[in-house]
């Protein structure tokens, strides 16, 4: 079910262990080839095709097209907010949503510059007022915080015909799942392999092979034209393929926060 589709009674008779789903993407470069919104119209497209399934096991909110993406900042056509501003934004659409009486939340995201705000997120909302301890109303409070592709790792893994390296930002994956979605918006004739090889064993290939320190480095200076990996592999067969592992695995996410087994 989709939140804006909804009228004040639709949401009032559902039952309050429903699961919200709050999806988080951005607007950033996605190369020459794909349009700054990729993540956002990948991540609605996902929910959409899980809405399709079953309509009444969830509840959705738009998609929150604005992220963490000052590393893209480099590159034209780029927008980010402030940690502390998607923090906010992140915990306060939790708070309205507990405050109508709802405890079980997926914080679904299509983007990788997302990942480590919202686990913090995720501990904030928990947490509640003061961020210390979380006290006797959030105990029946369920809350997590979902990337698809790494949900659906093993599926896109067999899926995948590029090399590690090949599925970093706007390569095999992306450009693919565009095709199959909006191919509209895609450039063929701009596609191109791109970024730097990794240059040590701790450094980040892909997004099925993140690297294993932190670091933060600007777009520019691991990629010429904006993407990392491959997008000359992509087909719209592949990105259906990916499309349906990705909503497989959101599927049994709510599935098992529905069962108590997570969160």
């Amino acid at each position: 079910m989709y939140l804006p589709e909804l009228t004040t009674l639709d949401v009032d008779g559902l039952d309050p262990r429903l699961p919200v789903v709050i999806p988080f993407a951005a607007i950033e470069q996605h190369g020459p080839h794909l349009p700054t919104g990729t993540d956002t119209y990948i991540t609605e497209g996902l929910l959409r095709r899980l809405d399709s399934r079953d309509d009444e096991n969830f509840i959705w909110l738009p998609v929150q097209r604005f992220g963490s993406s000052s590393h893209h900042m480099p590159f034209t056509g780029s927008l980010t907010l402030s940690s502390r501003t998607f923090l906010d934004t992140a915990r306060e659409l939790v708070e309205c949503f507990f405050a109508h009486g709802f405890t079980r939340f997926i914080l679904l995201n299509g983007h990788g510059g997302n990942q480590s705000l919202l686990n913090v997120a995720v501990q904030e909302a928990r947490l509640g007022p003061g961020n210390v301890i979380a006290d006797e109303a959030r105990a029946g409070l369920k809350i997590v915080h979902a990337t698809y592709w790494v949900l659906a790792a093993e599926r896109f893994e067999e899926i995948r015909e590029s090399a590690p390296g090949g599925m970093g930002h706007a390569g095999e994956m992306e450009t693919s799942v565009m095709l199959a979605l909006h191919p509209e918006l895609v450039k063929t004739d701009l596609m191109e392999p791109d970024g730097e090889p990794q240059r040590c064993r701790f450094d980040h290939k892909d997004m099925l092979e993140p690297g294993k320190v932190g670091q933060f480095r600007l777009w520019n200076e691991w990629s010429k034209r904006g993407p990392i990996g491959d997008p000359t592999v992509a087909s719209a067969e592949k990105g259906e393929l990916f499309l349906e592992a990705a909503v497989d695995a959101i599927a049994e996410l709510i599935e098992e926060l529905k069962a108590g087994r997570i969160g």
